[in-house]
């Protein structure tokens, strides 16, 4: 069964919807990823961004809390790249990725 996450129109702006995430242990809370220039029918060259944002489970639905963390990527490849790593990163792989300084993160590799 679909989760009943409710995104509000102005979080969608303008936005894609990646992906939704909800622990199966732990289903008190879910995580939205939305792209921005995420589309590859509409791709325009530039940056690319994926944001993640946490929602809080309210009687029996999901609604927004706030935005947990934005990453912004050279292109479409390694955005998509980092979008089907994202659920198997490790803590570390993640925390670096949000901290590291932007020259190298080109040179991280998530696992």
């Amino acid at each position: 069964m679909k989760p009943n996450i409710h995104i509000p129109e102005e979080l969608l702006a303008g936005r894609v919807l990646l992906s939704e995430i909800i622990n199966p242990t732990y289903d008190k809370i879910a995580i939205v990823l939305l792209g921005e220039n995420m589309d590859p029918a509409n791709y325009r060259e530039g940056l690319s961004v994926i944001r993640i944002y946490l929602f809080i489970k309210e009687g029996g639905e999901y609604h927004f809390s706030n935005e947990i963390e934005a990453f912004s990527f050279e292109g479409l490849a390694p955005a998509v790249d980092f979008l089907k790593a994202l659920p198997h990163m490790s803590a570390l792989d993640l925390l670096l990725r949000m901290n590291a300084p932007s020259e190298i993160w080109d040179e991280l590799r998530v696992h």
